[in-house]
């Protein structure tokens, strides 16, 4: 089976999102505002909005997670309570 550019966006946004709930701290929700793609230096990343115990921060993420934006919470033992993500295609999951 093929996979096309748009199944592999949204794959890479559930790796992506796993990756945050991993290791960002008290994650409430993922809203992937754009598809993503591949950058000049050969990596994925897509813009998405995260609320992190309740406030709402802009952010670049990538395959491994989190990439570069507003400045986070500090923290790193991820989030343990089921993560609410919205894709760019508007698809909705929760990752337990």
């Amino acid at each position: 089976m093929k996979m096309d550019k748009k199944d592999s966006n949204l794959e890479n946004q559930r790796t992506a999102a796993i990756g945050v709930k991993k290791i960002q701290p008290g994650v409430q929700k993922i809203h992937f505002t754009a598809e993503g793609g591949i950058d000049g230096g050969g990596d994925w990343s897509a813009n998405a909005e995260l609320v992190v115990n309740g406030k709402r921060y802009e952010e670049i993420l990538t395959k491994d997670g989190l990439g570069v934006g507003d400045d986070l919470p500090e923290g790193n033992t991820g989030t343990t309570t089921p993560v609410k993500v919205v894709y760019s295609d508007k698809s909705e999951e929760v990752i337990k």
